[in-house]
């Protein structure tokens, strides 16, 4: 006798259904030493941001998460607007500088927006990162927001991440992972006025799309 299934049979309330997550296309990157990424790392195919105050670590972040990814072989990019980036300091932070393409802006906000444009849509890159600190905050707020949404589209379902770093959040909506840092302390060797800076504590807040505001201590030794 063949069995009948009803419509009741199906029927479930909704406190016990499940919602279904895809698997990601690629693997995320994985950040060792920041604790905030331990778990699942950068999404491959997203905006994420880095913004802070000077000094407030947010340089020295950039380029731990750049080493990560070269040093995995793959191939990244700087876009520099004040050509502020300094290959010997980002070699010592681990940076693998023979995958890394450096674009100099001479602070010409409006060809560091065009190369970021080139870059993304080129493809093959593993990371981007657009550095656009000290930039005029009337100068940024005159980027459209349609641009932002064209970068999330072109690095979508691919292995790049747009990685931004500005004196505050840029990308709004279309990021899907920020990180503000607030300095907390400096530390200092030697006497005056001979001081090395050895390291700076910072404060974070990682902001993500999906998880609500979580804060991190952030420790930069240099």
């Amino acid at each position: 006798m063949a069995a009948v299934l009803r419509y009741t049979d199906l029927w479930k309330p909704a406190s016990e259904l499940t919602g279904a997550q895809r698997a990601p296309k690629f693997a995320p990157l994985e950040v060792i030493g920041l604790n905030l990424f331990r778990d699942k790392g950068l999404a491959r195919g997203s905006i994420a941001e880095i913004s802070g105050r000077r000094s407030s670590g947010r340089t020295a972040t950039c380029w731990h998460i750049l080493a990560q990814a070269t040093r995995r072989g793959e191939v990244c990019a700087v876009i520099d607007l004040y050509d502020t980036f300094h290959p010997a300091s980002a070699a010592a932070a681990g940076v693998a500088l023979d995958h890394l393409v450096w674009v100099r802006c001479r602070g010409n906000a409006e060809h560091a927006i065009r190369s970021a444009d080139l870059l993304v849509h080129a493809g093959g890159f593993g990371l981007i990162l657009l550095d656009l600190c000290d930039a005029n905050p009337r100068v940024l707020n005159r980027i459209p927001l349609s641009y932002w949404y064209r970068f999330r589209r072109a690095v979508e379902n691919t292995p790049t991440i747009l990685l931004i770093c500005a004196d505050r959040p840029q990308a709004k909506s279309c990021s899907s992972t920020t990180l503000e840092l607030q300095p907390k302390q400096f530390r200092w060797s030697g006497k005056r006025p001979f001081l090395v800076l050895r390291g700076i504590e910072a404060n974070a807040v990682l902001r993500s799309a999906a998880v609500p505001p979580e804060p991190v201590f952030i420790r930069s030794v240099a």
